[in-house]
């Protein structure tokens, strides 16, 4: 018997809830990022990230500097059709507590 994967949005909540220290997903949507990119533009290496969310009853902004551990920084690019960014690369990876190198 196999066991069907959970949904996009079932694996999204579940993100949330790590990521935010168990606080409880209001909902999940589907988003849709059209197009995809067909080329990207270099902008240069991302150096740090900062971005301000609430974890557990905290309210904070939360920095992250990549490249610490000696691992390689990922580049930070943009769509130049939609101009929207991307991060391509780099020695991290998201985790409940956070991105770690």
């Amino acid at each position: 018997m196999s066991v069907n994967p959970a949904t996009a949005q079932e694996r999204a909540v579940k993100a949330y809830e790590g990521f935010h220290w168990g606080r409880e997903a209001r909902k999940a949507r589907r988003v849709r990022v059209s197009p995809r990119p067909r080329a990207l533009a270099e902008l240069g290496r991302l150096v740090a990230v900062t971005y301000e969310t609430k974890k557990g009853k905290e309210r904070a902004q939360w920095e992250h500097e990549f490249g610490e551990e000696g691992g390689r920084r990922p580049t930070l690019a943009v769509d130049p059709e939609s101009n929207r960014l991307h991060i391509v690369g780099g020695d991290y990876s998201v985790e409940d507590r956070g991105i770690v190198n």
